[in-house]
């Protein structure tokens, strides 16, 4: 063998000329053979981290030459079997280390050799990390398991136990399937359920909350892979990506994940989970999961809002890696600078999230599938998929060549010159000087790539410079921000930069003299409302967009210079209600309908707007057409609604009772969009819909969902026509449109719930209620009612629901049942350190509870207002009349009542979504006690006051439980 002339055909000739001299000592039998002597100096000129490392093991250069199959890529399977046989004979922590290196050496080899393509070599790598995963997971398993027994679990909805599983999730590159050499494992820990114990040992011992056990098992997963010891590490374990990130819990159950994400998930999280794959454990509860999250991750709408998101996590990322290495730092990182890995990735899954729902093809976890996809479906020209795909693939390969030399995790090229010479041969570039050739065509593929992203990115307005100083009619930045600042503004730089847009237009525009002047004196009169409100800064901001949706300032500066009346009203909005604020600047033109005679002086006209949906939906166009008619005049509607609460124009019941009647007659103006044409003279034969929850008992507020039960004649062909029917109703009413959307149905409390029919038969119906149905469902249907469909067939349904709600009184064990159902929503639905209003205990759910529990207790049905009053309201009234609760206790019930609805008023009508937490963030903090009237009370303060009135609450509600459960509710640590 002639070192020499092996040595000076690779990319680093002195590394390989001592690698080659060391292993003709150590296997000079490899050194002798021609074939094994060029892999392991192609080896060694690209990775002296891995050279060294078999060197100084023989015995595993002896497994990657006689054992490994280098000729081609290695499955799951052969890997499995590997590890297995290695931990027989050294233990899971030294078989796992071993593993690892023994596989990165072979897959080094095989890509620096030419014999593995990019996407190849990251998919094995892959593979690499799933195996290992798993079989710690699997050991992990068998140790908790041997100490403790199975792990068992019920269902809510099912006593039968079952046995809990545990789980992992791939997220990042990863979840992608396209890991780089040195890169952290992201990962996501998931089980069963944390409602149950493990059984214990033989002897009775070691019996243990699910919980407590599958914290356990997360642990020693963590530790097996991640914990350094004389062989290494297997990968580092970054499991920040999990619900709380780093404050939340090592692994959760699914529910909890299920709630977490569908109540907190912000939009980074939607985007991560685009790359979420079951890497180890149980594949079914895995697959399960996943499934649950699919439509927090694909939204079935496009939402230009989750790309500027994703464009605004970039800029920080940028300005991150500029504080911490430098502009020219920041501009030699491959994976995270301008052009970059990133970038690559953000662009695609960028086009995941917006067409995602509606092409199931870009779901795919791989960014090169997914680029591919793009391209095949359109969504993407040719041009930009050419430049992505190549700087993709390149960019990648370059990333391994950084992190074989050394194994350590980095993304940037070196200064120094002579090791981006061998970079650059490493990449197959000019040999004359390529140094110089990795850095010129690093720079074009970048360059490219950022081209790409800053059109995909683009804002209206970009373009267009910002002011960085403020005119004389303004004073100076510094004054304008101090005069807010004295009025309490958070934001007063901000706020004073708006002002100055508001009364001088944008950059390069040239409003007129007439609107400066007019600026000049109600400009004023905004800041004078702005600081009355919750959140002074949003009004400011609020203004400056509106004025920039709606055009024609100066009509629109006459009319706030004339009517001081629509500052107020503007006001309002801006300051309470991101949702409202949003169809706001979505349909301007609703500013002309609230205008108009007055409206938001007039409470709600039921007739009225039976009349305005209905002459929509009679109109023929296709059904989409028509849902973006109704969910406009919804959403004008509904803001009208809210500025009429927010103004003080109406009081709470009022605005439950309106937005209840909103929703009625939108719902039946869907059922008729959705009717089959030749049914639709008779759209409501056969069939009825029972409102219950919030609908039913007229409690609708902002992001309330409608629920329902849907009950049919006795007849197939018609319960299979109006399965049809509900299915296109279920699909139309939350049908996003450029106006926003409707309501999201929810049948959960038909019979048998989620496993049951979409629409039940009246007989089955009947018979479910009088022999089947649990005693839950009772407080459940409490306030149910029929409000579209047949009106003889309603009668007959809510002959059926009333005996079955109100007779015969409810016996203790059922009573216990029920207050043990309602610890278990407590337990499961409120996370760890929250202060929620509504599930947590003492919560809003507790005094519905009551009212309901008290329902049940009366002959002849329930008691609705006459007048549409709200049922919780009139019921605690009735209560206080006819004596039925003590009254001191009722009084302090009404007063927390109020008070969690005004919370709950302001959490929901910002975001018109259910949020029943109180923030944790300060400011956010601050904001809620003005919205409900507590000035003065700091965050503090304020979180103090709802959890004394909880305890309050709480009291009465146990009370009030146990002395109708008896002795079967047992009120002990709770």
């Amino acid at each position: 063998m002639d070192i020499d002339e092996i040595a000076r055909k690779t990319a680093d000739p002195q590394a390989v000329t001592e690698g080659l001299n060391r292993l003709a000592q150590t296997r000079p039998a490899y050194a002798a053979d021609p074939g094994k002597a060029h892999l392991f100096a192609t080896l060694v000129s690209g990775s002296e981290f891995v050279g060294n490392w078999l060197l100084a093991r023989p015995e595993d250069m002896d497994w990657l030459f006689a054992d490994s199959g280098l000729d081609a890529p290695r499955g799951r399977s052969t890997m499995r079997s590997h590890l297995e046989s290695l931990a027989e004979a050294h233990g899971p922590m030294a078989a796992l280390r071993r593993f690892r290196m023994r596989e990165l050496a072979r897959i080094a080899m095989r890509e620096l050799a030419g014999m593995a393509p990019v996407p190849e070599t990251l998919n094995e790598w892959s593979a690499v990390a799933d195996v290992a995963i798993d079989f710690a997971i699997n050991t992990a398993e068998k140790k908790a398991l041997e100490k403790h027994g199975l792990p068992l679990y019920t269902r809510f909805e099912d006593p039968m136990e079952r046995v809990g599983g545990f789980a992992c999730l791939a997220m990042g590159k990863l979840g992608g399937e396209e890991l780089n050499i040195s890169s952290d494992v992201d990962l996501i820990y998931v089980h069963s359920s944390d409602n149950g114990t493990t059984r214990g040992s033989a002897d009775g011992s070691g019996k243990i909350p699910l919980h407590q056990y599958f914290v356990q098992i997360a642990r020693e997963v963590t530790r097996l892979i991640s914990e350094t010891t004389a062989d290494g590490i297997v990968f580092r374990v970054d499991l920040d990506l999990r619900p709380e990130g780093t404050k939340g819990e090592i692994t959760n159950s699914v529910g909890a994940m299920e709630v977490y994400y569908e109540s907190w998930g912000k939009q980074w999280e939607r985007q991560a989970l685009i790359k979420a794959r079951v890497c180890g454990g149980s594949g079914e509860l895995g697959e399960a999961t996943l499934k649950r999250l699919y439509p927090f991750m694909y939204r079935k709408y496009i939402d230009q809002r989750a790309i500027d998101e994703i464009a605004g996590m970039k800029e920080k990322i940028d300005l991150q890696l500029k504080s911490k290495k430098g502009v020219k730092g920041a501009d030699r990182n491959i994976k995270l600078g301008s052009g970059g890995i990133r970038e690559i990735e953000f662009i695609t899954q960028a086009l995941q999230l917006l067409y995602g729902a509606r092409y199931p093809e870009l779901r795919a976890r791989s960014t090169l599938v997914a680029l591919d996809a793009a391209l095949s479906l359109g969504v993407l020209s040719a041009p930009h998929h050419r430049d992505l795909h190549d700087a993709y693939v390149f960019l990648r390969r370059l990333e391994n060549r950084l992190q074989y030399y050394q194994g350590l995790q980095t993304h940037s090229l070196p200064d120094s010159e002579e090791r981006l010479e061998v970079l650059g041969r490493l990449m197959g570039l000019d040999s004359v000087n390529p140094a110089q050739s990795l850095l010129e065509e690093t720079q074009k593929r970048r360059k490219r790539v950022r081209g790409i992203f800053d059109l995909f990115f683009a804002k209206p307005g970009d373009d267009k410079p910002t002011a960085d100083s403020f005119p004389a009619p303004l004073d100076d930045t510094e004054s304008i921000t101090a005069w807010l600042d004295a009025l309490k503004f958070d934001r007063p730089e901000e706020s004073a930069k708006a002002l100055f847009t508001l009364r001088d237009g944008k950059p390069f525009t040239h409003p007129s003299e007439r609107s400066m002047a007019a600026f000049d004196r109600f400009g004023p009169a905004i800041v004078s409302e702005a600081k009355s409100t919750p959140w002074a800064d949003n009004v400011i901001f609020g203004f400056e967009r509106f004025v920039e949706v709606r055009g024609a300032r100066d009509m629109l500066y006459e009319l706030f210079d004339e009517k001081r009346s629509v500052i107020k009203l503007l006001s309002a909005v801006f300051s309470s209600s991101e949702q409202l604020t949003s169809v706001l600047l979505r349909q301007p033109d609703i500013l002309d309908r609230l205008l108009a005679s007055d409206s938001v002086e007039n409470p709600v006209d039921r007739y009225q707007l039976a009349d305005e949906f209905m002459a929509i939906a009679a109109k023929k166009r296709p059904a989409e057409e028509t849902m973006a008619a109704l969910n406009m005049a919804r959403s004008a509607e509904s803001l009208r609604l809210g500025l009429r609460r927010l103004l003080g124009l109406c009081g709470r019941k009022e605005l439950m009772a309106a937005l209840t009647a909103l929703s009625e007659e939108f719902l039946r103006a869907v059922f008729v969009t959705a009717t089959e044409p030749s049914m639709k003279e008779r759209w409501e034969e056969g069939w009825i819909a029972l409102a219950a929850g919030k609908m039913g008992r007229r409690e609708m507020n902002y992001g309330s969902d409608m629920d329902m039960a849907i009950f049919c004649e006795d007849d197939e062909g018609v319960k299979a026509r109006v399965t049809a029917l509900i299915q296109r109703v279920i699909r139309l009413s939350s049908l996003q449109t450029a106006s926003g959307s409707g309501y999201s149905v929810d049948l959960r409390l038909r019979p048998y719930g989620e496993k049951g029919e979409l629409v039940t038969p009246f007989t089955a119906m009947d018979e479910y209620y009088r022999t089947r149905a649990d005693a839950w469902e009772r407080l459940a249907l409490v306030g149910s009612r029929p409000i579209a469909g047949d009106i003889d067939l309603g009668a007959k349904v809510m002959e059926t629901i009333t005996e079955f709600v109100t007779s015969p009184p409810l016996r203790h064990y059922e009573s216990a049942k029920i207050a043990s159902i309602r610890e278990r929503i407590a337990d499961e639905k409120v996370k760890t350190g929250s202060v929620d209003i509504k599930f947590g205990r003492g919560g809003l759910i507790e005094i519905e509870f009551i009212c309901q529990w008290l329902t049940l207790e009366r002959e002849g049905g329930w008691d609705m207002s006459p007048d549409g009053e709200p049922f919780t309201t009139y019921t605690l009234a009735r209560a206080k009349r006819e004596k039925l609760v003590a009254p001191d206790h009722v009084t302090e019930l009404e007063k927390a009542y109020d008070f969690y609805r005004a919370i709950e008023d302001a959490l929901r009508m910002d975001k018109e979504r259910a949020v029943n937490a109180i923030p944790l963030d300060a400011q956010a903090l601050r904001r809620l006690a003005r919205s409900v009237n507590a000035p003065g009370v700091g965050p503090e303060r304020f979180v103090e006051v709802v959890k004394e009135t909880m305890a309050k609450v709480r009291a009465i509600y146990m009370e009030f439980a146990a002395a109708r459960a008896g002795s079967s509710f047992s009120p002990a640590g709770r």
